[in-house]
């Protein structure tokens, strides 16, 4: 009897919200939750003023007001476009000058000591050095970012270079790979993993970098800039949301621009396993 009884069909499952989809949200969300939940809780009920501990709802209508003057959009987008005018300049010249120094033994003699001499010098300590070249300016920030960002990249892809597995290149040398052959169809893509995680560190200091360098130059917009002068005025409210400004930019240029730059190009190729 229970051979004839028909199967009922089982409910379709919707591609992304399986169990295990739906636990990683939960585990991700449960913390940030919490810590949501700790700070209003602190800031109603542990007597800190307000003004030195505001309440969410406060943060809130801070950035409600930046939004609606047009403060907040002015801010990101001129953060933004210094960001990434500095880390495309310095990512084109440091992938460059990190392939000639992994793969041109010349190159590599001449330029690793003047390479390791300044990587012990961080950019911020470069700030008044620029501010005497080039002023108060948008430029002494961009030629700060552009440094940073070109040391990081060429280190990071020269290391890359470095750590080829030389069966690597037999194998693309007894395929007939020759010259930029065998630069473009094996030592580049060998080397992308280790490029693609130095563009990632440029953005992650360059970004550190420009939030500090709005505070102490001389510029109309930004949200380091916004940052100073909240703090400059005592409104507190402001700094705590350009705070959250900052974060939630930050992690979305690592999450999305970043992430979406990765799988089009070293998982796609299958040179490096899928992330989270």
């Amino acid at each position: 009897m229970a051979a004839l009884i028909p199967a009922l069909p089982q409910a379709p499952r919707v591609a992304g919200l399986g169990d295990g989809a739906l636990r990683q949200w939960a585990w991700t969300a449960l913390p940030v939750l919490a810590v949501l939940l700790i700070w209003e809780l602190t800031a109603r009920f542990s007597g800190v003023s307000a003004a030195l501990f505001p309440s969410l709802l406060t943060i809130g209508k801070a950035l409600g007001r930046m939004a609606t003057d047009g403060a907040l959009f002015a801010d990101i987008w001129g953060t933004l476009s210094r960001l990434f005018q500095a880390v495309f300049i310095g990512a084109a010249i440091g992938t460059l000058l990190g392939v000639l120094m992994g793969y041109v033994r010349v190159v590599e003699h001449a330029l690793v000591l003047p390479v390791n001499f300044l990587l012990s010098i961080p950019g911020t300590a470069l700030f008044p050095l620029a501010l005497i070249w080039l002023g108060l300016s948008e430029t002494a920030i961009i030629a700060i970012l552009i440094y940073e960002v070109v040391l990081t990249v060429a280190v990071t892809t020269w290391s890359g270079a470095k750590s080829i597995d030389p069966s690597l290149i037999r194998a693309a040398r007894a395929l007939g790979a020759t010259g930029s052959g065998m630069v473009f169809r094996a030592l580049i893509p060998a080397t992308l993993p280790a490029i693609i995680t130095g563009y990632r560190l440029a953005f992650s200091r360059a970004w550190r970098i420009l939030i500090i360098a709005e505070m102490m130059v001389s510029v109309t917009s930004g949200l380091g800039y916004r940052l100073y002068w909240a703090r400059e005025f005592f409104h507190y409210d402001v700094v705590y949301a350009g705070l959250i400004v900052v974060g939630v930019l930050g992690l979305l240029i690592e999450r999305v621009f970043l992430r979406t730059l990765e799988r089009a190009t070293i998982e796609r190729w299958g040179t490096m396993r899928e992330s989270s």
